[in-house]
């Protein structure tokens, strides 16, 4: 007892000394604790204030605390004769369980506001054994002194991670609290021993859907020897969200940047309902062949478990056909792009084309369906002429109908937009799609993904492939290269540059507006900075926050006002929330609603 008293003494000297003189004074502080310590005040935390955000949108009946009651219930009845608090939290650190097994200590722990839908992340109230267990991935026993803010000083608290077992992601933190001067080291022991038997139960429950990813993934597994990966689909709605799983020797053919290429292109793949086998070209030159299962639950495609192996024979596809005409003077090519699904496109494009065949091509707006067809086009009949004609031009009255004389070697005619039209100006494309052809065009036209109201543009006469490009926020590998490009484009002439740091807010961002809308970022980018290196603060504020939702002007405004104070705070949020005349737990709702990151 002695020893422990004195431990917390040192501690209790240290912790003031690092509050008075930084990170200097921490000296004989464990690891952990004081890299916590500075954290929490990097963060703004206030060591003497103590203020805790309430949240009411919380789901007390999620799926992790229903596997996690039996065993908060069995572990209360085995400490039934310790005084101690049991909590449960969501993967935000907000508590949704909690089961007091002395009242007197719940009765102390009611005084700082440890109930059910407060908020202990180590950003709001510093050092504790529940935000810090976030931070560090791992089980953290804070006691006493350790605390960063004052009013939990009196506590001593045991958090573990419960880990979900399919992703490996941290979903909750099962903690025990107690008085400091009752500290039992045994409590840390039960507490990792009960969330490891809340992992279990996670993966007992897992759903129909995403059960049988893995267990589809699981006798893909029993092959000896064989690389396998399973990957979910990373739509919000389905089961499979964000499931990626790579066995041992998956994980020795591929290294981690190959196997998010694996995973970007799977997720591509699934977009367009289309398993089987492919090849795909790593960054060093190496074919593999993908062969793919589909997992499908009430006709969604949860996920696709992969068979893989190295690739030792060069693809045929690989050997040029011979062109319908004779090539015109030949062009330089641009540099191909690196997304596996990207190459996919263009090799199915290129195909297409050389064999004469019309093109559907499928796309969000601003994912260079244009580009792609021109640019393959141009690299199989050099500088053939392409004629680009917009349907909703033609509709408005706005654009000539169409080529008028035949072409002497090959020409290109595309059409754009013909999902956009009523049926009387699809009917005088199809006169002119048949009569370009017959002159000597090929046809490619774009629409964007097929849906209900609009069905895939595919009667047209000579159109016999379609081609689906990836968005932009599917091609992270390309995305440095394309960054380089447009600001080359846009600066031809200025010393301009991406900042490591802005890049990584580029490529955290989802690019709902694709390409243009990165144009536009870096446009007003360079209108802030003209020349020199682009940091975060010259890009738009939208570019740091991922809403799922459009924002409304008045919210549009709010966030960016939001940005700029953090920006201005150096990242400070009790001084970014004084200089918006906002409380901290309002300015922490505000970050999350509008998903601000990067700041």
């Amino acid at each position: 007892m002695t020893d422990i008293r004195e431990r917390q003494l040192r501690i209790a000297a240290a912790r003031a000394d690092f509050l008075e003189y930084g990170p200097a004074g921490a000296a004989g502080v464990d690891d952990v604790v004081a890299a916590s310590w500075e954290r929490s005040h990097d963060a703004g935390v206030d060591a003497d204030r103590y203020t805790v955000a309430f949240f009411e949108d919380i789901d007390f009946d999620s799926r992790l605390a229903r596997c996690a009651q039996p065993v908060i219930e069995r572990l209360a009845r085995d400490m039934s004769d310790v005084p101690v608090t049991i909590a449960l939290t969501d993967a935000k650190a907000r508590i949704v369980d909690r089961r007091d097994c002395s009242t007197a200590v719940g009765r102390v722990l009611d005084r700082v506001d440890f109930q059910r839908g407060f908020c202990f992340d180590e950003s709001g109230v510093g050092t504790n054994g529940v935000g810090t267990v976030f931070e560090v991935g791992a089980p953290v026993t804070v006691v006493g002194n350790e605390h960063f803010n004052q009013s939990l000083v009196q506590f001593a608290c045991a958090g573990a991670p419960v880990f979900d077992p399919l992703t490996g992601r941290v979903a909750g933190v099962l903690d025990a609290s107690m008085l400091a001067d009752t500290w039992n080291p045994l409590v840390d022991a039960l507490i990792r021993s009960a969330a490891a038997d809340i992992g279990r139960n996670l993966l007992l429950d897992r759903s129909q859907a995403k059960r049988a990813l893995f267990e589809t993934y699981l006798r893909a597994d029993s092959r000896p020897r064989q690389a396998v990966m399973a990957v979910g689909n990373a739509a919000p709605q389905l089961t499979g969200a964000d499931t990626v799983m790579a066995n041992e020797s998956a994980r020795e053919m591929l290294s981690p940047a190959d196997q998010e290429r694996v995973v970007e292109f799977t997720r591509f793949l699934m977009s367009r309902h289309d398993p089987g086998a492919r090849r795909i070209t790593l960054d060093d030159g190496r074919s593999i062949r993908l062969r793919s299962t589909a997992i499908t639950y009430n006709g969604d495609t949860v996920g696709m478990v992969l068979l893989l192996d190295d690739d030792h024979d060069v693809p045929s596809g690989s050997v040029r056909l011979q062109a319908l005409r004779s090539l015109s003077t030949p062009i330089a090519r641009s540099e191909p792009a690196s997304s596996p699904a990207w190459q996919a496109a263009r090799a199915e494009a290129l195909a297409a084309l050389e064999s004469g065949t019309g093109v559907l091509v499928i796309g969000e707006p601003g994912s260079g369906r244009l580009s792609l067809i021109a640019e393959t086009f141009h690299e199989v009949y050099g500088d053939a002429p392409v004629v680009v004609i917009d349907a909703q031009r033609v509709e408005r009255g706005e654009q000539v109908t169409g080529p008028e004389n035949a072409v002497d070697e090959c020409a290109l005619l595309v059409i754009r937009h013909l999902d956009k039209v009523s049926a009387p100006t699809v009917a005088t494309l199809t006169d002119l799609v048949a009569a370009a052809t017959d002159a000597g065009y090929l046809l490619a036209v774009t629409i964007e993904p097929p849906t209900d109201d609009h069905p895939s543009a595919s009667s047209l006469p000579g159109i016999g492939q379609s081609v689906t490009i990836p968005p932009l926020r599917l091609r992270g590998i390309d995305l440095h290269t394309i960054v380089v490009r447009v600001v080359k484009a846009l600066a031809p002439q200025r010393n301009s540059r991406i900042s490591p740091k802005a890049m990584r807010i580029l490529a955290a961002y989802s690019w709902p507006g694709n390409i243009p809308q990165l144009r536009e970022a870096l446009a007003e980018a360079l209108r802030r900075r003209p020349v020199g290196e682009i940091q975060p603060d010259d890009l738009p504020g939208y570019c740091r926050a991922n809403t799922t939702r459009a924002l409304t002007t008045l919210e549009a405004t709010e966030r960016d006002a939001i940005i700029a104070a953090l920006t201005e705070c150096d990242g400070n949020r009790v001084r970014a929330a004084a200089s918006l005349g906002l409380s901290r737990s309002s300015l922490y709702r505000k970050i999350h609603a509008y998903g601000i990151s990067g700041v």
